[in-house]
């Protein structure tokens, strides 16, 4: 007799969990005038200056077939963007175009990692970042960061004795869920570190924009050298309000891109042309509104801290970067789902599970804050109450 289906696929695929997002978020949308904070975007549409490029490509009939690794004019409009970012200079052969900021850290991984690698991830970390390493055949490694006084921090001393024997680094920062982005003398320390060792370092800066301080954060691009062990993912997703478009970027050495084309051609062909032209869109004009989105999520991190800050048995950590608050809970049990389910059902408001995203996330909750103001404030009030009457729930 042929094994059952569900008995022949592959182990490593069977044993991925399921995201615990996915499942809060899948309840969540079947209950009435539940208010979401559970995803990772804002409810801000893409503007209308980027929906139009899109529109009139489509319109001039682009929709064939693009280059693997991105059309040109988007490419060096991403490497004058970067340019001018980081002081220093690109230009488009180090850069790659994606399907999105997900298949950037699967490409990268793709390109260096092969089974039995060990693969240091610091945590909590968003869960694709340790899936994605997981399904090449790689061991994951999590290293959890620090907390003192509502604030995460990395023990660099620690941090670089696991990293020896690493294969790879898989770094997010700034993080989700806790906002916490490395600071310069940290990329410099692990870029260092990584030039004597030959670690590879992927790194997700899909947040690199949405700061409170500053023009962007700490990113290896401003030291990315070409003989480097670097690959910075990055996407159009949060900055300019296009989750759904699908598009992101890799910024490399030159020598890695001939292999990243093919593995580009193996995975997903290419780009669409339309969804491109709205990325240059984005790139060329849209800085103004990406300064405007940070400003609302400012106001919006001010509400989190004025409802949320002060709670009994509640720690809510500073929040130096993205749109999420991460909340330590005391009580809340390592599996939060149920929880969350009751809050759902019960206090009509969502989050994601602390958990999602590693143990060092248990105990924990994570509530994007990137919905509108008036949404936002009743969500918090909703929220608020729950978490003062969990001893109900939990």
């Amino acid at each position: 007799m042929h094994p059952s289906i569900q008995n022949d696929i592959s182990p490593i695929a069977a044993k991925l969990n399921e995201s615990s997002i996915r499942v809060i978020a899948n309840f969540g949308m079947s209950q009435p005038g539940v208010i979401p904070l559970w995803f990772g975007e804002s409810d801000i549409s893409t503007p209308d200056f980027i929906r139009q490029a899109a529109i009139e490509s489509l319109n001039q009939g682009q929709t064939m077939y693009t280059p693997n690794n991105g059309i040109p004019q988007l490419r060096q409009s991403l490497a004058y963007y970067q340019t001018n970012l980081f002081g220093r200079p690109f230009d488009e052969e180090n850069i790659v175009v994606t399907l999105s900021g997900t298949n950037a850290v699967m490409l990268a991984a793709q390109t260096v990692l092969k089974p039995g690698d060990k693969v240091v991830v610091i945590t909590p970390a968003f869960p694709t970042l340790m899936a994605i390493p997981r399904l090449l055949g790689a061991e994951v490694i999590e290293f959890p960061l620090t907390q003192q006084d509502g604030q995460f921090d990395l023990d660099m001393d620690a941090f670089l004795t696991v990293l020896k024997g690493a294969r790879a680094l898989i770094i997010n920062s700034p993080a989700n869920p806790t906002g916490w982005m490395a600071n310069e003398k940290q990329v410099k320390a692990i870029i260092d570190f990584s030039r004597q060792t030959g670690l590879w370092i992927i790194s997700d800066e899909v947040y690199n924009r949405h700061v409170y301080e500053g023009t962007s954060a700490p990113s290896f691009c401003q030291y990315l050298d070409e003989r480097d062990h670097v690959i910075v993912c990055n996407s159009f997703s949060k900055a300019w309000c296009m989750t759904g478009w699908r598009l992101g970027w890799l910024t490399l050495p030159k020598l890695l891109r001939p292999t990243i084309t093919k593995l580009i051609e193996f995975n997903v062909s290419c780009a669409p042309a339309f969804v491109q032209a709205a990325g240059v869109a984005a790139i060329e004009k849209g800085e103004d509104f990406l300064q405007q989105t940070v400003d609302r999520f400012r106001h919006s991190r001010s509400m989190v801290q004025q409802a949320l800050g002060n709670l009994p048995g509640v720690t809510l950590y500073e929040m130096p970067a993205t749109f999420y608050a991460f909340l330590k809970v005391d009580g809340l049990p390592d599996n939060s789902q149920p929880f969350i389910l009751d809050m759902i059902e019960h206090s009509k408001v969502g989050v994601a599970p602390g958990e999602a995203f590693g143990t060092a996330g248990r105990g924990h909750l994570r509530v994007c804050y990137g919905t509108n103001h008036q949404s936002l404030s009743i969500a918090l009030e909703r929220l608020q109450a729950a978490l003062k009457n969990r001893a109900s729930y939990v």
